[in-house]
């Protein structure tokens, strides 16, 4: 199904500046348009695949809300992020820190999931992220704000479908895809091919083997543990290492799991993200090595244990990261 897509713009005395700046835009009437956006423009109306269906953009959209950390680097690796205006969802996580434009300006309307009211009053022309969870798309569609889902969180919430399994190539083509969708393909093609490149090399230098591996997180200080399944990013990032995700023959992104049932695998490498709600690498460690028969397991004891930055397991370029630093402990032998 194809949705077309032709901003209604939203005027509210938050954003009466903006909303008179885009209509004056939309409508074609002024005169300070640049001939660098006039070029640009003249690409549209652009058509991509989202996970839902088609959606078709008659325009450039000039601002964009992002749902979560992810959505905010790829946008980065686009060349778009200086369009974001208002984010939400990050649940305290920090913004990647080698973004070439961090959007550090732009209001945090909610850390967590944001409500159809809240994205109304923060008048983006788009919505780009995870998925909503404490809103209908329906109801962004109907005051005239599409929904763009990440590639690599298709299926995370009930409106985009099931979830499948992803590679380092959903990651780049969602580069690709943004490129057309805001009119700097230039600058995305250029990263996305950067990042193809690189996971190529680091693929290649791999010394896993297929030795068994795990990627374990926490979602807050209060929740069990959880590890990332067949359909994540990081089960992607174990395999592009030559790793085999123990947990790879749960068909979900996320799974609660047991310290029962990870020493019964007992990995030979144990990666943990740290920071997904703030923590720091050393809480994140303690955390882990808090629970009952930690200690106990193989990668543990033998120091086969890496921390990555929560981003590393996200379906960004930011995941990069999180496949060299396994590469380079798979190197160093621990």
């Amino acid at each position: 199904m194809t949705t077309t897509l032709s901003f209604r713009r939203r005027r509210t005395a938050a954003t009466l500046g903006l909303g008179a700046a885009l209509l004056l835009s939309a409508c074609g009437t002024s005169t300070d348009t640049s001939a660098a956006d006039a070029a640009t423009d003249t690409g549209y109306p652009v058509t991509v695949d989202d996970c839902a269906g088609e959606k078709t953009f008659e325009q450039k959209p000039e601002s964009v809300m992002t749902i979560g950390t992810a959505a905010i680097s790829l946008l980065d690796a686009a060349g778009a992020s200086g369009q974001i205006t208002a984010r939400a969802g990050e649940f305290g996580a920090p913004l990647p820190d080698d973004l070439d434009t961090p959007p550090s300006d732009a209001e945090v309307v909610d850390p967590s999931d944001p409500t159809a009211e809240s994205i109304i009053g923060a008048a983006p022309d788009v919505v780009y992220g995870y998925g909503l969870f404490s809103a209908k798309p329906e109801a962004l569609e109907q005051a005239g704000i599409p929904m763009l889902t990440v590639a690599g969180e298709c299926g995370h919430d009930a409106s985009t479908g099931k979830a499948a399994g992803i590679d380092f190539s959903t990651v780049s083509d969602d580069v690709r895809r943004l490129g057309r969708v805001f009119g700097t393909s230039d600058v995305a093609d250029e990263n996305a091919d950067a990042l193809d490149a690189t996971v190529k090399k680091l693929s290649a230098e791999s010394t896993g083997d297929g030795a068994s591996a795990a990627w374990l997180y926490y979602f807050s200080s209060s929740e069990s543990l959880s590890a990332y399944g067949a359909t994540s990013m990081a089960n992607a990032v174990l395999d592009a290492a030559d790793l085999e995700n123990v947990f790879g023959t749960q068909q979900e992104s996320y799974v609660k799991v047991s310290m029962e049932s990870l020493l019964e695998d007992d990995p030979t490498w144990l990666v943990l993200s740290y920071g997904l709600y703030g923590e720091s690498e050393a809480d994140a460690r303690k955390q882990l090595l808090a629970e009952p028969g930690a200690n106990d397991l193989t990668a543990v004891k033998e120091g086969r244990l890496i921390l990555v930055p929560g981003t590393s397991s996200e379906a960004s370029q930011q995941s990069v990261k999180g496949l060299r630093a396994v590469v380079d402990a798979l190197a160093d032998g621990r």
